[in-house]
């Protein structure tokens, strides 16, 4: 049912002409692959978003002066079938791929449930499948078109397929959301942790190798993904969203250093991977101190909160942290109530704010129920133990 309402609200939105602009930009760029135009040519980008989003009296801060084709050259053959098609015919199709991943996201409290453990109780197992579907949050990104439903699906389906054995599908799956690499960088521990060095090393060689044709296919050679990395932090920072002193949407750490008023830090490819590198050092620490081998749904946990700390995304690319849900529900079926009630606020900032339209000053609520997460995450118990089971791994 949750798939159904997503895919009809996917569907009013493709008859809505001012709608989904961010689908019409990925659109656009494998529509320039076909033309045999440069994908990564911001005027020629900004001009065909003028075209399609007028704007009579646009301003410094208006969206045809602050966009841009930024994803990696694989997004280019990922979004081909959605360019040979004409742009409502697109969105139509594109509602569709949404009502399957809205049920694929409806499913996450059946994710990785453990031998011989309880059911979920109600709240899990008939109100949250319903709640992560159709929820502000969710709903505004379908509004604007991002594909952060549909790579959060691809999370989840390939979550199921590591529980069923099939690693190598999960790997497959989870080439899809590395059109966000700097989101999707976790999954490639997580894909280790979880099935080992096979799928692991199929995930880096697909992607890698997608990129690889991607590059020729734009720009005639691989080595044209050397003039994508360079282009690549002169573009995004021409963007004012995505910058970290002006979006308060921002997620990061630095966006919360800011606010705060610390130093301004804008998150670099080097400084990403830095970053991730503390988060993955702190996560290996706790289990080094647990003396324990982390469920599956903690190390979930781990990773979703860590792509939110580390990487410099707005709010929408939050939607990933619903893998975090079967680590709640754990949290629950193990007599950790209390934890599991604060990480269900925390992660439910985010809607609300954007449902009311949150002000703060400073405003800090999005980055700092982010940070506060991944804390909980970090000190919360790694294996489903009762509280006094587990007071020696705290």
């Amino acid at each position: 049912m949750a798939g159904v309402l997503l895919f009809a609200f996917g569907l009013f939105k493709a008859f809505d002409t001012q709608s989904e602009p961010d689908l019409f930009i990925y659109r656009l760029g494998a529509e320039f692959l076909l033309r045999h135009e440069n994908p990564y040519d911001v005027a020629k980008v900004r001009a065909a978003v003028t075209v399609q989003f007028p704007d009579g009296d646009p301003k410094h801060d208006s969206f045809v002066n602050n966009c841009g084709y930024f994803l990696p050259p694989a997004a280019t053959l990922l979004y081909l079938p959605f360019a040979i098609l004409p742009w409502v015919g697109a969105k139509v199709a594109w509602a569709v791929v949404l009502g399957f991943a809205g049920y694929a996201i409806a499913r996450v409290p059946e994710l990785l449930c453990s031998a011989g453990a309880p059911p979920p109780a109600f709240l899990f197992a008939v109100a949250v499948p319903f709640v992560l579907v159709v929820n502000p949050l969710l709903l505004a990104i379908v509004g604007v078109g991002q594909v952060t439903p549909v790579c959060v699906a691809c999370v989840v389906a390939g979550l199921f397929a590591f529980g069923r054995k099939k690693p190598s599908l999960a790997a497959i799956l989870w080439v899809i959301p590395f059109v966000k690499p700097h989101v999707a960088l976790p999954l490639i521990p997580l894909a280790y942790f979880l099935g080992g060095w096979r799928p692991t090393l199929l995930l880096v060689a697909l992607v890698g190798g997608l990129n690889l044709v991607g590059a020729w296919a734009v720009g005639g050679s691989p080595l044209f993904l050397r003039e994508y990395l360079d282009y690549l932090p002169q573009a995004r920072e021409a963007v004012l969203y995505n910058r970290a002193a002006e979006n308060s949407a921002l997620t990061s750490w630095n966006r919360l250093l800011f606010a705060l008023g610390g130093p301004l830090v804008e998150l670099t490819a080097v400084t990403t991977v830095a970053g991730y590198l503390v988060w993955f050092g702190l996560v290996l620490g706790r289990c080094a101190l647990a003396n324990v081998t982390p469920s599956a749904t903690w190390a979930c946990a781990a990773a979703a909160a860590g792509a939110m700390v580390c990487s410099q995304v707005i709010v929408s690319e939050g939607l990933i942290l619903v893998i975090a849900v079967p680590w709640l529900r754990d949290l629950h079926a193990g007599g950790w109530k209390l934890r599991c009630w604060l990480g269900v606020a925390l992660l439910l900032v985010h809607p609300v704010a954007i449902a009311v339209s949150l002000q703060t000053d400073p405003e800090i609520h999005h980055p700092l129920a982010v940070l506060l997460f991944a804390l909980l995450v970090l000190t919360g118990p790694l294996t489903l133990k009762s509280p006094a089971q587990s007071a020696g791994a705290m």
